[in-house]
C-alpha cells in the first residue's frame, strides 16, 4: 500500500481558496428598490449614465484599508486631492468628492466629502460624510449637457 503525504490542513487551505474564488468572483449590482420618484428624462438618463461610467468606493473599504497609508498610497488610490489643509495641529487633511457606497443604507450617494487625515505621513484615520449632489449642481450639468448637443436639424424628408 502507498502512503500519500498530505498536509493537515490541506482540507482548511483548500476550503478558504474555494470560498475566496467564489466570493470575488461575484458582481453585485446595487438598487435602491421601492423607491418610486419621478423623474424628468434628462435626469433619468444622468443617473443611468453616472451608474455605468462612475467608480463607487465602499465606506467600509475606505475606513479599513487607508488608515496606515502613505501620502502616496492615497493618492495612487484617490488620485490628487481636491482640497489640501493643515490640520491646525501637527496633521494636514485631504479632502475628496467621489460616489460612496454606504451598506448601514444601502445608498450610492454620489457627492460625498472624503477626508483622510496625516499624521507623520501616515494617515491616521478617514472621514466621510454622506451627500448626495445638490440639485442646482444637477441643473448645471443637464444644462451643459443640453447646451454641447448639436439641435436636430429640420431638413429631413417629407413624404407626399
Amino acid at each position: 500500500m502507498q502512503r500519500t503525504f498530505t498536509h493537515p490542513h490541506a482540507g482548511r487551505f483548500a476550503l478558504a481558496f474555494l470560498l475566496l474564488a467564489v466570493s470575488s468572483c461575484q458582481q453585485t449590482r446595487y438598487e435602491v428598490v421601492g423607491q418610486s420618484r419621478s423623474q424628468s428624462p434628462a435626469v433619468a438618463q444622468d443617473e443611468e449614465e453616472f451608474q455605468k461610467n462612475a467608480i463607487i468606493l465602499r465606506k467600509s473599504n475606505l475606513e479599513a484599508l487607508a488608515v496606515g497609508s502613505n501620502r502616496i498610497e492615497i493618492e495612487e488610490l484617490m488620485g490628487p486631492p481636491e482640497g489640501r489643509s493643515l490640520d491646525g495641529g501637527n496633521g494636514y487633511l485631504w479632502d475628496y468628492r467621489r460616489a460612496v457606497f454606504d451598506e448601514a443604507t444601502d445608498k450610492v450617494y454620489r457627492w460625498s466629502l472624503v477626508s483622510f487625515k496625516f499624521l507623520k505621513g501616515r494617515c491616521a484615520y478617514v472621514r466621510v460624510r454622506l451627500e448626495d449632489p445638490p440639485i442646482q449642481l444637477l441643473e448645471l450639468e443637464i444644462q451643459d449637457k443640453a447646451t454641447a448637443e448639436p439641435a436636430p436639424s429640420n431638413s429631413s424628408p417629407t413624404l407626399q
